[in-house]
């Protein structure tokens, strides 16, 4: 509660300009001022209806989940990873569990890599599972197709268009010792295009990579990859066969920050607080039709901000946090109520599913967020018991 006062007795300048035209040229915008001027972002003008999707628990102990590590959706199932267990779960969009769709081992037509990420293409009856050198092909059904191997390493990937693959390299390689920093390869592993100069004059550049320091999504609206790391203000589109800048954000950021964000030999940052001070460091983002949203840390807090399309147009709020980062994450990974609360006053944060923002909710997360902040809790959530499986939260939007 003394949070959200202070939050309250905050200046409440509400959007800053960037001066952007609107005329087509990339959007440029002052990030910074809109954190030191904090107010509420209007995700509430972009959610056209709300579908709220607890998963259920049956006798099966195969139902049971303890969180969410990865997901996909289609029109007609959810495929959950689970936090601890290796396999991938399927329920319908109603929410009833079905089965272990894919178990994780060395059996035919197991997975037996570890996960980082998953997709669905409805289009073409595909489910892709993604690892550091492999992509397994399985039918939306679980019918095992093939292994598609590959000599790059990769901390993510999605299909961006038919035999396109958007990749971001495994961190802590010098892109001089062989890392592709951006890439967009073939099913066949073949380079379509790539993209490793990122530098700075405070590091080497047989030094230059990418560390923990960065942050990707998935649009599948627009077929997509955004790109961030904390070495650059650039956001990075890649797509079927170009990877070009987003936007563009004015973080004025140390060059501690730079340095350790792009200093690939220096593995102490996998023990440092990103944003622990005045630096701003981007975690997370997705897009909506009309804005660019940026989850940041940043002076110990936590932010997100949203940035119009059109006109450049910053608004950023500081987001509640009822407990330590550390104790949310055990909560729930994917920090999924770590968000704007513009929405009916309900935290929000997600990743975007074709038209819809996808927001996984952990029962054992909301009970905090009751405890500790001024939310408003939907009807529907209510009745939610604590040892309840994740709740799958779908804001369909509106066109831009």
């Amino acid at each position: 509660m003394k949070q959200w006062h202070l939050f309250c007795l905050l200046p409440l300048m509400a959007a800053c300009d960037s001066g952007h035209s609107g005329s087509g040229e990339l959007i440029s915008v002052d990030l910074r001022q809109g954190i030191d001027h904090p107010s509420m972002l209007n995700l509430q003008d972009e959610v056209e209806s709300v579908e709220y999707i607890p998963l259920e628990t049956t006798d099966d102990p195969a139902s049971l989940l303890d969180g969410v590590s990865e997901y996909a959706l289609t029109s007609k199932y959810i495929y959950v990873s689970p936090v601890k267990e290796q396999r991938i779960v399927q329920f319908d969009r109603k929410g009833h569990f079905i089965k272990t769709l894919i178990p994780f081992g060395q059996g035919p037509g197991e997975f037996s890599n570890f996960l980082a990420g998953i997709q669905a293409d409805e289009e073409n009856n595909r489910l892709y599972l993604f690892s550091a050198n492999q992509i397994g092909v399985y039918t939306l059904e679980g019918e095992f197709i093939q292994n598609l191997n590959h000599d790059y390493q990769i901390v993510y990937q999605r299909k961006v268009e038919q035999d396109c693959f958007a990749s971001v390299a495994f961190p802590y390689i010098p892109f001089r010792s062989g890392s592709y920093g951006l890439g967009i390869f073939t099913e066949q592993g073949d380079t379509i295009a790539v993209k490793n100069d990122f530098t700075s004059p405070l590091v080497p550049p047989e030094k230059a990579g990418f560390t923990i320091g960065i942050a990707a999504t998935y649009s599948g609206k627009q077929q997509s990859l955004l790109f961030k790391t904390g070495c650059n203000d650039t956001v990075f589109r890649i797509s079927d066969h170009k990877i070009m800048p987003a936007c563009v954000l004015n973080l004025q950021n140390s060059d501690q920050e730079i340095i350790r964000c792009l200093d690939a030999t220096d593995f102490s940052s996998l023990h440092q607080k990103f944003g622990g001070n005045k630096d701003i460091f981007v975690s997370d983002l997705f897009e909506t039709p009309r804005s660019y949203y940026f989850r940041c840390r940043y002076d110990g807090g936590h932010y997100v901000v949203s940035v119009d399309k059109e006109t450049g147009k910053i608004l950023a709020e500081q987001c509640e946090q009822p407990e330590d980062i550390f104790k949310l994450s055990d909560a729930n990974l994917l920090f999924g109520m770590l968000g704007t609360r513009s929405y009916r006053s309900f935290p929000v944060w997600g990743r975007m599913e074709k038209d819809g923002l996808v927001q996984v909710v952990i029962p054992y997360e909301l009970s905090l967020y009751e405890k500790g902040s001024t939310l408003t809790v939907p009807d529907e959530l209510k009745k939610i018991n604590v040892d309840s499986n994740p709740i799958f939260i779908v804001y369909k939007l509106r066109e831009g």
